[in-house]
């Protein structure tokens, strides 16, 4: 069997088969036409990437073994690559008319796929996510035009969460173009879902303002903080969405105002994110930024490393315990800050325990974030015979 997409049809009839099913039953099991499902498998039409996604669920299969994606035999860089220039199409194909052929699953299965790869996501695991968004943008896309009243707004707003994870892959895998791509649609989908989605559009800004605070933009920052304040204005200040994100922008202002050395709106915007930490209690799901009492001592670790107060940014940063189920990339994120602030202390052995922490949380993370291998290599110039387990982690960064 060859290796080509094309020959998706002729893979769902093997493993089809595999399985004892019929055409009728995969069609019925997978939500697909039947029509189209004959057409596909007999090479007649070729398979959209909704309809490769809906007959992986049904057959219980990954979507490499229909697609005929070779394994990885050179870089993950490569393949993920690949993976994501089919994502970027999605993407680019937002205002195109829906694809008729899709039929759409429930809005509660829809809800819990959204649901799914986010959770993906927020473990660093990237080829997985970039392999199932194409077709659930597809879908998604189909059911915001198809539905009518509340059931359409909600699909739009599914679509905006799950363009953010778009954003979510690009951000931390050296893809700045695609981020900004993911966050342009998440806005014009959180539009499309009006007042039913309270803090979208807000919570939409707060990632711009992790975008640009990778280039240093601190004016674009705060411009972007400010117009996510804005949002909220008019929303229900009392719904879960608008609360975390009205938390984690101050959060975000925190760590700002951290970098400019201002102590004291440090302490204002701390003290302003836990009012609302308050309110929210652990919120891990909603906009997934994991907001809650956690995440903001965790930003206060941040802040004080920004500002330079390494031995309190540790004493405070060792004692935190996560709650259940926390998100591994916060987690990691969090282990990354303290091996900096231990590596700026000269305390060399904490700094790269941190760093293997940050792995075990989320191996993907810690294997891309600039901050992980620029604090590698500092241990590495700081030590003048490196400890083996330095060097492995170190080979194992590239």
């Amino acid at each position: 069997m060859g290796t080509g997409r094309d020959e998706a049809g002729a893979r769902i009839a093997v493993v089809r088969k595999l399985r004892q099913l019929t055409q009728h039953g995969l069609a019925a099991r997978a939500n697909v036409s039947y029509s189209l499902l004959t057409k596909v498998e007999s090479g007649s039409r070729p398979a959209s990437d909704a309809f490769i996604a809906a007959c992986a669920r049904a057959l219980g299969v990954e979507i490499s073994e229909i697609t005929g994606d070779p394994a990885p035999d050179g870089s993950r860089d490569e393949r993920l690559g690949q993976l994501l220039s089919r994502v970027e199409a999605q993407l680019d194909f937002y205002d195109l008319d829906p694809d008729e052929s899709i039929q759409p699953r429930p809005l509660r299965a829809l809800r819990a796929s959204v649901r799914d790869v986010n959770k993906v996501g927020q473990a660093a695991k990237y080829e997985p996510m970039a392999t199932v968004l194409p077709g659930l943008y597809a879908e998604l896309h189909t059911a915001a035009h198809m539905w009518k009243g509340p059931q359409a707004a909600a699909a739009w707003g599914l679509l905006a969460e799950a363009y953010r994870c778009a954003h979510t892959v690009g951000i931390a895998t050296g893809y700045p173009d695609l981020s900004l791509s993911a966050l342009s649609r998440m806005d014009w989908a959180a539009q499309r879902a009006g007042d039913r989605e309270p803090g979208l559009r807000a919570a939409r800004e707060y990632l711009r303002v992790t975008a640009y605070l990778r280039r240093q933009d601190y004016d674009a920052c705060w411009h972007l903080n400010a117009v996510g304040r804005k949002r909220l204005d008019g929303t229900d200040a009392a719904t879960p969405g608008a609360l975390v994100a009205a938390g984690q922008l101050n959060l975000g202002a925190a760590v700002l105002a951290a970098r400019s050395g201002d102590r004291g709106a440090v302490r204002e915007y701390l003290a302003e994110a836990g009012h609302f930490a308050g309110l929210t209690g652990e919120n891990l799901e909603t906009f997934w930024f994991g907001f809650g009492p956690t995440n903001v001592a965790v930003h206060h670790v941040m802040a004080m490393i920004e500002l330079g107060e390494y031995g309190d940014a540790v004493r405070f940063g060792e004692v935190i315990e996560f709650p259940p189920g926390w998100l591994p990339t916060r987690i990691g994120h969090h282990h990354f800050d303290l091996a900096r602030a231990y590596q700026l202390m000269n305390r060399f052995d904490d700094a790269l325990r941190h760093l293997q922490l940050a792995r075990q949380a989320a191996p993907e993370q810690a294997r891309r974030h600039p901050s992980v291998r620029a604090t590698a290599t500092a241990l590495l110039r700081g030590q003048r015979h490196p400890s083996e387990a330095l060097t492995r982690y170190a080979a194992w960064l590239g």
